[in-house]
């Protein structure tokens, strides 16, 4: 073993580096277009790993369960 890697390892190496990173900014509550434009990468493959996790495209705003809120 020479311990360079092979152009498909490295080219798998970055898509695991790139998916981390969409669901990373998925959580901090960014919309897939957002995401795409932070990452400089197509929206489809953000909108496309969105769907394959199964999630909205937007994450969900947390409901608020209090008597007072919009009174």
């Amino acid at each position: 073993m020479t311990g360079f890697k092979s152009k498909k390892e490295m080219a798998m190496s970055k898509m695991d580096d790139l998916i981390y990173d969409i669901e990373q900014l998925y959580i901090e509550g960014l919309s897939a277009k957002e995401i795409a434009r932070t990452l400089g990468c197509d929206i489809k493959l953000v909108q496309d790993w969105i769907n394959h996790i199964g999630v909205a495209d937007l994450p969900q705003e947390e409901e608020i369960y209090s008597p007072y809120y919009g009174a």
